[in-house]
């Protein structure tokens, strides 16, 4: 796959976070849900990955 354990499981972790927050979700409850030990955590990778954050529609 070209990538290590934990960015493999960072991908796994943000594509379920993908469906839930199109599912309506907050996205706290989006982080925790998705293993992230902070909201604030989560934002940072998504907006890394993503090139946004995961508020904005």
């Amino acid at each position: 796959m070209g990538m290590t354990f934990p960015q493999w499981r960072t991908q796994l972790r943000l594509q379920h976070a993908l469906v839930l927050l199109a599912e309506g979700h907050p996205v706290t409850a989006v982080a925790h849900r998705c293993g992230w030990s902070s909201a604030s955590t989560f934002i940072d990778v998504f907006r890394r990955t993503f090139g946004r954050t995961p508020g904005r529609g």
